[in-house]
């Protein structure tokens, strides 16, 4: 009999595995502003950062397995060169729904690819995104965002401007500060070609002991199927 066992198992029920065997490891989940709040411990703290790129309806069933537990994560939002509009209603009703359930907002951004692109300063167009998602949520980080085929990157920018800009916009963190990046280890899925854990496994982070930083796609996690986001 030809064996039918998926090749993608990035499943809700996987998912759910992982934060079982956190919490059974005693970690203590926070979102990631609230892990900064904490001057960033080493130990036992887990972080979820979803980055949510295309597709917003796939958010909904790993906020709900987040909620099943009592877990909280932050979710970073497009606005500018989305695939998603994040005040339509797909856009915002999925959103509001992580809103509901203790998840943080933050602004998912590659500013300076759109800045660029359309002849406008950097700074316009960032704070013109975080005007916009604070209209309906509050804001109060950010992580830059690269498409595979990306152009332009946003990273250095923010970094070199960083401390003459975070209180001008109103800004706690960037996701890839040192301070944070430092006192992790960061697991995260990937294309290598198709997808995978990149470098450490969830199981294998949460047997160190150490602070975690997971970073998923949405989209790329499923509850039936892989496809079931395109019906």
């Amino acid at each position: 009999m030809q064996d039918m066992t998926p090749n993608n198992t990035f499943s809700i029920t996987y998912y759910k595995t992982i934060l079982h065997a956190a919490l059974a490891q005693g970690y203590v989940f926070s979102s990631l502003r609230e892990f900064v709040t904490l001057d960033c411990p080493d130990q036992k703290h887990f972080v979820i950062r979803h980055d949510l790129d295309k597709q917003p309806a796939s958010l909904r069933p790993i906020i709900d397995a987040e909620r099943e537990l009592n877990v909280r994560s932050t979710v970073f939002v497009r606005v500018c060169g989305s695939e998603y509009n994040p005040l339509g209603y797909a856009g915002y009703c999925a959103i509001k729904h992580a809103v509901e359930a203790g998840a943080e907002i933050g602004l998912h951004s590659n500013f300076v690819e759109f800045a660029t692109i359309n002849d406008i300063p950097p700074e316009r167009v960032l704070g013109a995104e975080l005007t916009t998602l604070r209209g309906f949520f509050n804001v109060h980080g950010i992580s830059t965002h690269r498409d595979i085929n990306y152009m332009y990157n946003s990273l250095p920018w923010l970094k070199k401007n960083w401390e003459s800009i975070k209180d001008r916009l109103g800004l706690e963190y960037e996701a890839y500060e040192h301070r944070i990046l430092s006192k992790l280890v960061y697991v995260n899925e990937g294309l290598n070609p198709h997808l995978c854990w990149r470098s450490t496994t969830p199981e294998q982070a949460i047997a160190t002991g150490k602070s975690i930083c997971l970073m998923t796609h949405p989209h790329w996690w499923y509850k039936d199927h892989a496809f079931e986001a395109h019906l």
